[in-house]
Formats: structure tokens, C-alpha cells, sequence
């Protein structure tokens, strides 16, 4: 209970905020090349995923540097560790253990075959051997998306929306034909490859291949965080939708319009959950662009979205059977949630600091969110919408979120809207939970939602 709740955001924010020094006024000196034991910190990897493998989170956390041992407890670890894994079946092997020095840590990705998927171990380890830094995620295990297939064929790209951080991609092609319309798909928060894989459920490699048999092209790529999640880390409260998702968009519509299998007239964006929410920002910042689709996406703030997750996990919590202690916990967060969400609705958040943290994010990203949010653009722009949404979406919810857009744009000619019967978040049969076990299932994109993009395209 003590953890329970509430400040989280179900479809956000799988990124962890640091601290950021500011820069000296005059150059420091060069440093002394950083140097490790590689071979020694990559066995340290090794023995502390088996440690968390086997249920010991206790040696791990002994391991810890000090900044990371005051947020994570070896009870807090292990609650993080089983809640990935839970859904993913049994353990099979592990996969591989690979190192590489980034500035001056060194990074060890230790990868875990399950049986639905695989699990990254991610552990940055500092100058005295430290462990500074702990991320898991799924991974990919071998290539599940074959690279061509029935009516299709792809190949890898690189989206550099920064060119020192270079991200590896995916264009699909149909297998016959030229100057194809293209379509880039735009990731849901937090850290996730291209095929947003959550439990060995793909989205976007089904919709990929979907639409490469009816003659439309995409390009989708690893998210900028997902490949470096250390540098999210270093920005700390610098870090806005800019570098999470926007800069790297913007450089793929720059690859699709150079590419002359593509048609430069016809490239569309489709985004996901918070993608969905990005494209008329997208849009404005892209005039040219033949469309937008927003699947699973809001116009509304981020911000109610999340007050409206806490207050269905809040109704769904048995007050009678909790102890006095634990009661007035909860009593105390509902009245914190209560306060800051009058924070940010009046605007009063502008005015904080940056690092002061609201319903557990930093005010810089709030910031960034309140200035990219869709109701500040989707006026402006006049060019094609498809607004995808599930009737059992308990992440993006219908009866408000769905019904904003139909209020907003539902009237104009060049607007299409889809609400599907017995879809949820991933646009996935729906399993008839409210929780992320909903996604434990094995599942694919429904067909009649990529016959939608298709004909909203051609």
C-alpha cells in the first residue's frame, strides 16, 4: 500500500529524470580517458541478473552508488522486477551480456529470453564500480518480424533527429509498385523499440505490415530513449517532448521525403497513445504533411487524463479492509493528488522551478506537455485527421477523450472518426480487464483498423 499509488501515469512516463549541472563559464581542462575493468564489470552484470533472476534483490542493491541506493530499496527492486516479468512466461536463457563505455560509465545490456519476449537488464556502472544506473524493458530476441514476407519487404534505416544519437529503423516497402505513400509511426510514452513491443504484442509491426499489403509504405523506429537512456537521464529537467519525440519525427519525414520509392505528397504520421496526442503540434510544425491519424490519442491535457486514471484505481481500492495506518496514507495521497491537480489546471505550475515535482514529474515536463498539447494547434490546421480509438481503451477513455475530438473537428469534410467495439490501447480484442494484464495476451492490431488507415490513405 505504501507504494500504491497513485502519482503514475499509466499511458506515461517510463523516463527517469536527473539532475543537471550547468555549464562553467570558463572550459574545464580535457579530462584523463576514463578506463574500466570491462571484462570484470560485465561478470558483475551477469551475477546480478541472476541474483534478481533467482529472487535475491538484496546483492544488487548492495551494489548500489549512493544516489541510487536512496531511491531504490531492495523491496522497491524487486516489486519493479517481478511486475515486468510477471506476464512474460517462464524463463528460458539468457540471450547475451554485451558492455560498452558511454562518457564515463560503462554500460553492461544483459538480455533474457522469457517465453513471450525478452527482458533487457540494463546496469550503468560508475568509475569505482558502482552500479549508477538499473533500467529494465522488454527486447527483442530474434527476429519475430520476419524482413519480408507475403507482399512485403523491408529494410533497416537510421533516424537521426540528433546526429550523435543515431537511431536504427525500419522502412516497409509493398513488394510491387513505386512512389508509395508512406506512413511514420510516432510511439506511445516512455521507452519503447519500433515495433512497441509490450509483452510480445506489436503494434506497430502489424500495422506495418498490414499496410504494406495494401500498397502503403512506413518507416518506425527505435524511440530515442529506448536506444540511449542515459542521456535522457543527463538532460534531467532540460529533457521535453522536443528530444523525446518531436526532433526525431521531424527527421523522419525528412528521410521519407528524400527517398524517391516514397511519394513526397503523400506522408502521412500516425501516432499512438501519446503520439496521437503529439499530431497536430506535428502537423503545425509539418504544413506539407497529406495527413495525421491519431490512434488512441487525446486533445486533452495529459494531466486530467492521469487525474481520471487515479481516480479509477482510487474507486477500485476496498478502504473496509485496510488498516488504520495504511487508510490514512491513502487519505493523504488523495489529498495530494486533489491539490496539484489544481496546480495544473489553473497554470499555477508555470510559475515552479523546474525540478519541483508534481504528481511525480518534473514542472519542466509539464511544461513541455502543456505547450505541445493538441487543443493548442488542431485549429490551425486544416489538413486530413483519422482519429482512431477502442471502446475498452481504460487508458484513453471514449466517453471523454474520443468525444473531445468528435465535439472539435467532427463536423469538418476532410475528418474521419473510428470508435471500435471491444478494442482497448493497443487497438487489440480487449481481455475485459482495466489493468496492463490486458496486454499479457497475445493479440494483433484488429484488421478493420488497418483497412481504415488504408482507405483513409488511398
Amino acid at each position: 500500500m505504501k507504494k500504491i499509488l497513485i502519482l503514475a501515469l499509466c499511458i506515461c512516463l517510463g523516463l527517469t529524470f536527473g539532475a543537471c549541472g550547468k555549464e562553467d563559464p570558463a572550459p574545464a581542462p580535457a579530462p584523463e580517458p576514463v578506463t574500466f575493468d570491462e571484462a570484470a564489470l560485465t561478470e558483475n552484470a551477469k551475477a546480478m541478473a541472476d541474483a534478481m533472476l533467482q529472487g535475491d534483490f538484496d546483492t544488487p542493491a548492495k551494489n548500489f552508488d549512493e544516489a541510487v541506493a536512496k531511491q531504490l530499496t531492495p523491496e522497491a527492486l524487486k516489486e519493479a522486477f517481478e511486475g515486468t516479468v510477471k506476464d512474460l512466461g517462464a524463463h528460458v536463457d539468457r540471450v547475451s551480456a554485451e558492455g560498452t563505455i558511454l562518457d564515463d560509465h560503462y554500460v553492461v545490456a544483459v538480455v533474457e529470453q522469457y517465453e513471450k519476449t525478452g527482458l533487457l537488464i540494463q546496469l550503468t556502472y560508475n568509475t569505482e564500480g558502482k552500479i549508477a544506473g538499473l533500467w529494465l524493458n522488454y527486447a527483442e530476441i530474434d527476429q519475430l518480424v520476419p524482413e519480408t514476407g507475403e507482399g512485403y519487404v523491408s529494410e533497416e534505416i537510421t533516424i537521426a533527429g540528433d546526429p550523435e544519437l543515431p537511431l536504427p529503423g525500419t522502412l516497409t516497402l509493398p513488394e510491387a509498385g513505386e512512389k508509395f505513400p508512406v506512413v511514420i509511426l510516432v510511439h506511445g510514452s516512455g521507452s519503447s523499440d519500433r515495433n512497441e513491443n509490450i509483452n510480445g504484442n506489436k503494434p506497430f509491426a502489424d500495422i506495418a505490415i498490414g499496410l504494406a499489403k495494401e500498397g502503403i509504405a512506413t518507416i518506425r523506429y527505435d524511440k530515442r530513449y529506448y536506444v540511449y537512456p542515459e542521456n535522457g537521464i543527463d538532460l534531467g529537467t532540460d529533457l521535453t517532448l522536443r528530444e523525446e519525440v518531436l526532433d526525431d519525427v521531424n527527421a523522419a519525414i525528412a528521410l521519407a521525403k528524400s527517398d524517391d520509392r516514397l511519394d513526397s505528397s503523400r506522408i502521412y504520421v500516425l501516432g499512438h497513445s501519446l503520439g496521437g496526442m503529439l499530431t497536430p503540434a506535428i502537423a503545425s510544425e509539418n504544413p506539407d504533411l497529406a495527413g495525421i491519424i491519431s490512434m488512441a490519442g487525446s486533445l486533452r491535457p495529459l494531466w486530467e487524463i492521469s487525474y481520471d486514471q487515479n481516480q479509477e484505481l482510487i474507486a477500485s481500492i476496498n478502504t473496509d479492509v485496510l488498516p488504520a495506518e495504511d487508510l490514512e496514507l491513502l487519505e493523504e495521497q488523495i489529498a495530494q493528488i486533489e491539490d496539484e491537480i489544481q496546480i495544473l489546471r489553473s497554470d499555477a505550475f508555470q510559475s515552479k522551478t523546474d525540478d519541483t515535482m508534481i504528481m511525480g514529474i518534473p514542472v519542466s515536463y509539464w511544461k513541455s506537455l502543456s505547450e505541445y498539447q493538441g487543443m493548442n494547434f488542431i485549429h490551425e490546421i486544416s489538413l486530413p485527421i483519422l482519429v482512431l480509438q477502442g471502446d475498452a481503451d481504460f487508458q484513453v477513455y471514449p466517453d471523454k477523450d474520443y468525444a473531445l475530438w468528435q465535439e472539435t473537428i467532427g463536423d469538418r469534410d476532410n475528418t474521419v472518426l473510428r470508435l471500435y467495439e471491444g478494442l482497448n490501447h493497443l487497438m487489440m480484442p480487449t481481455q475485459g480487464k482495466r489493468d496492463t494484464s490486458e496486454y499479457a495476451i497475445p493479440g494483433n492490431v484488429a484488421p478493420e483498423v488497418i483497412a481504415d488507415i488504408a482507405d483513409f490513405i488511398n
